[in-house]
């Protein structure tokens, strides 16, 4: 646009007719968004006491955070985007290196508990946050890279077992749903060790009776005692044991169990409740879980089947089978051969008497564990909930894209953690301020803000007019408190 006789163009016409202007536009939802989050959390003079020289780390901090939620290329790409003479203005922030950034990346790394520590008590103290109920679960995430001190190779959730990782813990506040705490630790440790790092993170802000819930890979004699002895509840999964299926599931009979309402009518759940003088133990029945679960069996055979056959043809054929199914030893020769389901029956024969070989008796059983007195449809209903934090990691993973991470030192890979964390607690405080957007994913929220623009109309003598514009009802509720045409 420019203006002409007073009057500014309005209409695009054809390409040697349209001349520059120097009006300016740039995305300011998500900035404006996380300098206000961030304001509502305490952050800015925190982070700014973590570097006495230099950028304020408010300001970088921010930038980074504001990123990961746009385009979240890389920190060098970061630095490119933030450079934007408008957008530092806004932060607040003079020219500066993309070393800057690194920098900045492993002070917050490298000062993560007081960070988190101050978020923890800021959230119980000012927000009031409860932390009566809290959610508890772990996940791993891998690099491109060479095993260190903290990458390293261990069971990986992102079924990429042959490259190394690191894990990650996190805590759920039940009525809020915002994340309260995050671990990070090696790729090698187990749920049930990791447990304690987390539990150690959150727990200056749980109160006695607090309830932690987790899944049965963090369920360990120590770790439900550590609980028990800072006076603290827990609900748990639990595997089910030798006595649990002959005394109970063996036995199994649908009238004498009681019925557990879910608030799904097409399914059908039956519950018994076993006391200990300690604990209770809850068993479940679940049809469709059971069902689910033959089905997902039968697929799995079906699969089996096609490829041993394949590997039986490839055999009679004396051809090399894939490397897979020899040793690449150089000094062991392996000899395959084929049995049953391969000769004598049909297809549908094999599969259907491997799949009955296949069953244990514990098809659609799962019990939990507490030292709550819950009835079984309020710990089912609580158990279920914990899918939340599952949410968490979906969303920071899929969404916030905290892989891959490209740096390499602890500290900064740490910072780069909890500057995912802090984005996700950005997303996550909206959701608690807006209950109609607990059920509208990240993706959306995030494409709202980045959408939302201010652009400044250079006018006579220099007066700057500023403008916003791209409104949608997500952005309009999150700064005018409306939606359009309310």
């Amino acid at each position: 646009m420019y203006f002409k006789v007073n009057k500014m163009q309005t209409v695009l016409k054809t390409l040697h007719v349209i001349k520059p202007n120097i009006n300016k536009t740039f995305p300011i939802g998500t900035i404006q968004t996380v300098k206000t989050v961030f304001e509502e959390l305490r952050l800015p003079p925190l982070l700014d006491d973590l570097k006495h020289c230099g950028h304020q780390l408010s300001g970088l901090v921010t930038g980074l955070v504001s990123y990961k939620m746009t385009e979240d290329l890389s920190v060098s790409r970061c630095h490119q985007w933030m450079t934007n003479p408008l957008l530092l203005d806004y932060l607040g922030l003079s020219n500066f290196g993309d070393d800057a950034l690194y920098r900045g990346l492993g002070t917050v790394g490298e000062n993560r508990h007081h960070i988190l520590s101050h978020l923890l008590h800021v959230l119980k103290h000012e927000h009031g946050i409860g932390l009566d109920m809290v959610f508890m679960d772990w996940t791993s995430t891998h690099f491109e890279a060479k095993p260190s001190d903290l990458i390293k190779y261990g069971y990986s959730r992102d079924h990429r077992p042959d490259r190394p990782q690191i894990t990650i813990g996190l805590a759920q506040d039940h009525h809020s749903q915002l994340p309260v705490g995050l671990s990070i630790q090696p790729g090698n440790i187990n749920d049930q060790q990791h447990f304690k790092i987390t539990y150690q993170e959150i727990k200056p802000g749980l109160r006695t009776g607090s309830v932690l819930v987790f899944d049965a890979g963090a369920t360990g004699i120590p770790n439900l005692d550590l609980i028990v002895s800072d006076k603290m509840k827990y609900l748990s999964r639990m595997k089910l044991n030798t006595s649990d299926i002959t005394q109970h599931l063996d036995t199994f009979n649908k009238k004498e169990w009681t019925p557990v309402m879910t608030g799904n009518p097409d399914e059908q759940v039956y519950g018994k409740q076993l006391v200990f003088p300690s604990r209770t133990k809850y068993l479940y029945f679940s049809q469709k879980l059971h069902d689910d679960t033959l089905v997902n069996r039968r697929k799995h055979l079906e699969q089996e089947y096609d490829e041993a056959l394949s590997l039986w043809k490839t055999i009679q054929e004396q051809k090399r089978p894939r490397q897979k199914y020899r040793n690449s030893n150089h000094f062991l020769q392996t000899h395959l051969s084929y049995t049953f389901p391969l000769t004598g029956l049909t297809r549908e024969e094999a599969i259907d008497r491997a799949l009955q070989l296949s069953i244990t008796g514990k098809e659609g059983f799962f019990a939990l564990v507490s030292n709550k007195d819950f009835s079984l449809h309020e710990s089912l209903q609580y158990y279920r909930e914990k899918d939340g934090v599952e949410k968490l990691f979906n969303s920071m993973k899929n969404e916030l894209h905290i892989r891959p991470t490209r740096c390499w030192t602890q500290e900064a890979i740490a910072g780069s953690i909890l500057i995912a964390f802090l984005a996700q607690l950005v997303i996550s405080m909206l959701r608690y301020k807006h209950d109609v957007l607990r059920h509208v994913s990240t993706k959306f929220i995030m494409q709202s803000l980045s959408n939302f623009a201010l652009t400044i109309i250079m006018g006579k003598n220099h007066v700057k007019n500023r403008v916003f514009s791209n409104f949608d009802w997500i952005n309009t509720m999150i700064f005018c408190g409306n939606t359009p045409g309310s």
